[in-house]
C-alpha cells in the first residue's frame, strides 16, 4: 500500500502535537508555514518552526515576522506522525511531528512528551546551519493574556525551556472548547531559552540565542540543535512536552496523570523520550505495519481515513490511576458540551480499543460503574455521563434548572440554578467549575431531568461494551463486581427497549424520537450481551432465559418494521420510504449472534450505497448530514468487501476536499461537505469496526 502522501490536502487540519484534552495542536494549512497553528478549538496557538542557513533564516511552520517561507513540497500521515518535505537553494528539510500513542504500552503512551524530528541534506557545503522550534505564550492561557513566567534547566547533554501562567489557576475550567489555565510547557533541544519578542527577533535575524528574557514583552521558549561545516545528511529531533500538574478530579480525589504515577516528574519524561527514543519509534512503526497489513485489502482510501481518526481519538482522553488502583480512561466530550466519560461517546470509539487493548474499554467503564452505585443516582437505567472534564463528580449534563419564582424556589429546595455546562459568554477568562454532585442529597429523585437521559441508549451501551471486553479477554471482574447494576439495565430493556418511547438516544443533535427503530436494535443486542455476560458467569438458567428473550424481540422486530424489498425505516409505523443507518446491528454481526438475518443487512447496504451523496451516506432520511463514525459502524453489515469500499471512499473524499479545516469531525454535510458540529472527538476511534469485524475478537463462540 502506498503512503498516504500529497502536496495538497490530506485533511481539514493535521495533528502535531496531540497527547490529551489539554495537549493537542494542530496546523488547519496545507502549507506548514502558511497560517500560525491553533489548538484544537481553533484558538491560536503560535508555534514558530525556523532553520537559521549561513546568514539566512526560513520558516517551515508558522508565520514567524522576518523569516523566508520554505517551499513545502509534500505532507504525508502515518499512524502517529504527520510528515512535511520543504526545499531551499541549499537545503532539502523533512520534518515529522510524532506524537508516541501506542494503546498497548502505557507508559509511553501517557508520556506527555512529543517529538519534533528533522532530516537536513545539504545542496552544497553549509558552514552554520540550525533546527529550532518556538513557542508563543498563547500556549499558556485559554482566551484571555495573562502573565507569564519561565526558565531554562539544563538535563545533561540538553536543555529545557519552559514557560507557564504566573498565576496558576489549577483545574479552573470544566468547560467545552477551553484550554487548561494551568500546567506549564516545555521545549528541548541542545541549546534552549526563554525570550521575549525583542529577543526572538533577534534569533530569528541572527539565530544567537546568547540573551536574558526581558520582564516585558510577550514570552516565547525556543530550543535549538547546531551544526557546523555540514557536508552531508544531518538528522535530529527536539521535543514539547506540557505538564499539567493535576489532570482530574475523581469522586473526591485530584488525581495526576497516568505517567507521573510513583513521583515520576516532567523532566522524568523528558529524558525518558531522549534516551529511548530508538524504542519508541520501534513500536510506532510495528503499530503502523500492523495497521497497514490489517487495512490492505480495502486500499488506500480505507488506511487514509484511519490516519486520520487515530491520533485523535486517542488524544481525546486522558490516561490515570485511581486511588483503588484502577486504571480510568476518561474521554472529554470535545465540542458537544465537555461531558467526561459519556457512555454514548465511549460507545462508538471501542472499536479501536478492543482492538488493540480492550483494558482502555474497561477503562472507560468503570468510572460510569461506580456513579451509577451512588446514592445520588436513583434511576434504573444508566447514566449519559460522570461530570464535565476534568472533573468526574456526577453527571452536570442533566441535572435540573430551577428558577426561583417570587424570591421561592419552584420544585424541590436542593434543585439548584444556572449549572449548566457551557462557556460564560461575556467572562472569557472566569474560572468555570461545578459542585461536587455525586455527594448531594436526592432524597426525591429530583436532581436530574428525565428529558435529557439516554436510557435505553446507555442501558445497551453498558451492556455491549461489558460483553465485547469479556469476548476479547475473558476478564469478568467488572461484569462480577457490578452485576446487581446490569440486571437492573437489562430489565429497563425488556420494559422499554422493543418499542422505545419518546427519548434521546446518541445522535441527540436531531431530537428526540418515538419509536426508534435503530435504538430497539441497540436493546435487543444489548439483551443478547447480557445473556453471554450472563453465561460467563455461570448463570447459565439466566443465559438461557435472556438469550430466548433477545431472539424473541428480534423476531417481533422483525415482523415490525421489515417489508419484502425494502430497507427499513427511521421508525416504527412511520413511513416506509424514509431510512437510518442501522449502525446498532454492527456488535450483532460481530458477537456472531445473527438476531437479524443477512439477507434485512445486505438490503440496509445497498440502500445506503444507493442513498449515498458525494462525501457519504446520510445518517438518516431527515437531513443530508451524517457521522462519519456511523458509516463505518454500518459498513460491517456486510461482509462484501468491495461494498464496505464503496461506503468508505466518500469519507476519504471528505478529508481531501472539506473546506470546513477543524480536526476530523464526525457530524457533516454529505451534499456540501461542511462541518455541520463536532470536532476532534474520541468518537472516531469507530473509524476501526471494519478491522475489528474482521479480526473476530468479539465473537461469542470462538472458532477453533
Amino acid at each position: 500500500m502506498e503512503k498516504i502522501k500529497s502536496n495538497g490536502q490530506l485533511l481539514p487540519a493535521y495533528p502535531l502535537f496531540t497527547k490529551d484534552p489539554f495537549f493537542s495542536v494542530w496546523s488547519t494549512s496545507d502549507k506548514l508555514n502558511e497560517s500560525d497553528t491553533t489548538f484544537w478549538t481553533g484558538m491560536r496557538r503560535r508555534t514558530y518552526g525556523l532553520v537559521y542557513c549561513d546568514g539566512e533564516t526560513y520558516a517551515f511552520m508558522g508565520v514567524p515576522e522576518r523569516a523566508k517561507r520554505l517551499t513545502q513540497t509534500s505532507v504525508e500521515i502515518t499512524a502517529f506522525s504527520t510528515v512535511y518535505t520543504f526545499s531551499a537553494d541549499k537545503f532539502d528539510l523533512k520534518v515529522t511531528f510524532i506524537s508516541p500513542l501506542p494503546l498497548r504500552e502505557l507508559e509511553v503512551m501517557a508520556c506527555p512528551v512529543c517529538y519534533v524530528t528533522y532530516a537536513v541534506t545539504p545542496k552544497q557545503k553549509i558552514e552554520k546551519f540550525s533546527v529550532s522550534i518556538a513557542l508563543h505564550e498563547d500556549y499558556c492561557y485559554d482566551k484571555t493574556r495573562m502573565p507569564v513566567r519561565g526558565g531554562v534547566y539544563k538535563l545533561g547533554d540538553i536543555q529545557s525551556a519552559w514557560f507557564g501562567l504566573k498565576k496558576q489557576l489549577i483545574m479552573s475550567q470544566s468547560t467545552d472548547s477551553s484550554a487548561a489555565e494551568w500546567g506549564d510547557w516545555y521545549v528541548t533541544g541542545e541549546k534552549a531559552m526563554i525570550v521575549n519578542y525583542t529577543g526572538f527577533t533577534n534569533f530569528v535575524t541572527t539565530g544567537n540565542l546568547d540573551f536574558i528574557c526581558e520582564e516585558w514583552g510577550d514570552k516565547y521558549i525556543v530550543a535549538c540543535n547546531e551544526y557546523f561545516d555540514i557536508e552531508s545528511e544531518v538528522e535530529g529531533k527536539l521535543t514539547v512536552a506540557f505538564d499539567d500538574g493535576l489532570s482530574i478530579f475523581y469522586f473526591g480525589d485530584w488525581l495526576k496523570g497516568y505517567w507521573f504515577e510513583n513521583g515520576k516528574t516532567i523532566y522524568d519524561a523528558i529524558r525518558y523520550s531522549y534516551e529511548n527514543y530508538d524504542y519508541i519509534i520501534s513500536l510506532l512503526d510495528a503499530y503502523d505495519d500492523d495497521l497497514k497489513n490489517r487495512a490492505v485489502k480495502y486500499g488506500e482510501d480505507y488506511l487514509h481515513v484511519l490516519y486520520a481518526g487515530l491520533r485523535q481519538s486517542i488524544a481525546a482522553h486522558k490516561l490515570v490511576k485511581t486511588r483503588k488502583g484502577d486504571i480510568v480512561f476518561l474521554s472529554k466530550e470535545n465540542h458537544s458540551n465537555g461531558c467526561i466519560a459519556t457512555v454514548d461517546v465511549s460507545y462508538p470509539s471501542t472499536p479501536l480499543y478492543l482492538l488493540y487493548n480492550p483494558e482502555l474499554v474497561k477503562g472507560m467503564l468503570i468510572p460510569v460503574l461506580e456513579f451509577a452505585q451512588m446514592p445520588v443516582w436513583t434511576y434504573d437505567f444508566a447514566p449519559h455521563d460522570v461530570g464535565t472534564y476534568p472533573y468526574v463528580l456526577g453527571q452536570i449534563y442533566a441535572v435540573n434548572l430551577r428558577r426561583p419564582a417570587g424570591g421561592k424556589w419552584e420544585g424541590s429546595e436542593h434543585i439548584f440554578y444556572n449549572c449548566q455546562n457551557h462557556a460564560v459568554e461575556n467572562q472569557p477568562n472566569q474560572p468555570y467549575t461545578y459542585p461536587y454532585v455525586y455527594a448531594m442529597p436526592n432524597e426525591n429523585g429530583e436532581l436530574f431531568n428525565f428529558n435529557y437521559q439516554m436510557p435505553v441508549e446507555e442501558c445497551g451501551n453498558m451492556l455491549v461494551m461489558i460483553a465485547s471486553t469479556i469476548a476479547v479477554d475473558g476478564d469478568t471482574t467488572l461484569a462480577r463486581k457490578y452485576f446487581n447494576s446490569l440486571k437492573t439495565w437489562v430489565k429497563y430493556l425488556k420494559k422499554y427497549g422493543l418499542m422505545p418511547g419518546n427519548q434521546l438516544c446518541t445522535d441527540d443533535f436531531a431530537g428526540h424520537l418515538d419509536k426508534n427503530i435503530n435504538l430497539s436494535v441497540k436493546a435487543i443486542v444489548g439483551i443478547r450481551a447480557y445473556a453471554y455476560i450472563c453465561e460467563k458467569l455461570g448463570k447459565n438458567s439466566e443465559a438461557i432465559k435472556w438469550k430466548d428473550l433477545a431472539e424473541i424481540y428480534a423476531a417481533k422486530w422483525k415482523e415490525n418494521c421489515v417489508k419484502p424489498n425494502k430497507q427499513t425505516p427511521l421508525v416504527f409505523d412511520g413511513d416506509e420510504n424514509t431510512f437510518a443507518l442501522k449502525y446498532n446491528m454492527a456488535f450483532d454481526v460481530m458477537f456472531g449472534s445473527n438476531l437479524f438475518d443477512e439477507s434485512i443487512r445486505e438490503r440496509e447496504v445497498d440502500y445506503y450505497i444507493a442513498a449515498s451523496n458525494q462525501y457519504g451516506v446520510p445518517l438518516d432520511s431527515r437531513s443530508t448530514f451524517t457521522k462519519s463514525d456511523w458509516i463505518l459502524w454500518a459498513t460491517t453489515l456486510t461482509s462484501d468487501t468491495e461494498k464496505r469500499k464503496k461506503l468508505i471512499a466518500p469519507i476519504a473524499k471528505f478529508l481531501r476536499e472539506s473546506l470546513s479545516r477543524a480536526p476530523f469531525t464526525d457530524w457533516y454535510f454529505t451534499d456540501s461537505g461542511f462541518m455541520r458540529g463536532f470536532q476532534n472527538r474520541s468518537v472516531q476511534g469507530g473509524l476501526f469496526a471494519p478491522l475489528l469485524a474482521d479480526s473476530g475478537l468479539v465473537k461469542f463462540e470462538k472458532e477453533e
